[in-house]
């Protein structure tokens, strides 16, 4: 069958959606490891900002960004909210470029283009971003450990992302459409027909089933009024 493309800015959309499911997993699973994950080595960076003691990196961004553009204080609670906004915001923007960089080169829908994918966050905002707006130290600070439990959060973050958007695209919904239309169809013809005529009825239905998994627009609408 003929795969649909996304425009580019259906892939950016389905993209930031994606980005932001990458990393809400990769926040549990960073929930989940905390008594494994390796303590940051005293000494490491030093800060530039006094309030950056008491901050994480995604607290120092929201603070600075409160304080600049809107010339106000910003409370701990505040911090906590807006780091956490911040966190979405970053992993949204990561996998709105996922999304156009999987329609551009569809090999990254392949497990090793995913690891590159996952392996690219991981170099872009850990060891690029964050040093560069002093947030943290360049990495050759860090030790290796410290580097291996990041690299692992960011590849969760990738394949969540990747398998969030591949979930979203056209095609992906128009082939869960046309599954659950073929589901109904099954319940509501095959028993009212006799038995030695339920797998001709079958075959037919899976066949139609294929044809309107080719228009997504007609299998989503169709789905929605068996919902």
């Amino acid at each position: 069958m003929k795969h649909i493309r996304p425009t580019p800015l259906g892939a950016l959309a389905r993209g930031l959606v994606a980005g932001a499911v990458g990393s809400a997993v990769q926040d549990l699973f960073l929930r989940a490891s905390h008594k494994i994950a390796p303590a940051t080595p005293e000494g490491v960076f030093s800060p530039p900002e006094r309030d950056q003691i008491e901050e994480n990196a995604t607290q120092t961004v929201a603070r600075r960004f409160v304080q600049l553009f809107m010339q106000r204080p910003l409370s701990a609670d505040g911090k906590a909210k807006g780091a956490t906004i911040v966190h979405y915001a970053f992993g949204a923007a990561l996998g709105g470029v996922y999304g156009l960089l999987r329609e551009t080169a569809p090999a990254l829908r392949r497990p090793v283009g995913v690891i590159a994918y996952g392996f690219g966050a991981w170099m872009v905002g850990d060891n690029l971003v964050i040093p560069a707006f002093r947030l943290g130290a360049w990495p050759n600070a860090y030790p290796l450990k410290t580097h291996a439990y990041a690299l692992g959060a960011h590849m969760v973050f990738g394949v969540a992302t990747a398998a969030a958007y591949e979930a979203m695209r056209p095609r992906s919904i128009a082939t869960a459409a046309a599954a659950l239309w073929a589901l109904r169809a099954n319940v509501a013809i095959a028993p009212r027909l006799p038995a030695a005529a339920w797998p001709a009825a079958r075959a037919v239905i899976g066949t139609a089933a294929k044809v309107r998994a080719r228009s997504p627009i007609a299998t989503v609408a169709e789905a929605a009024r068996a919902a």
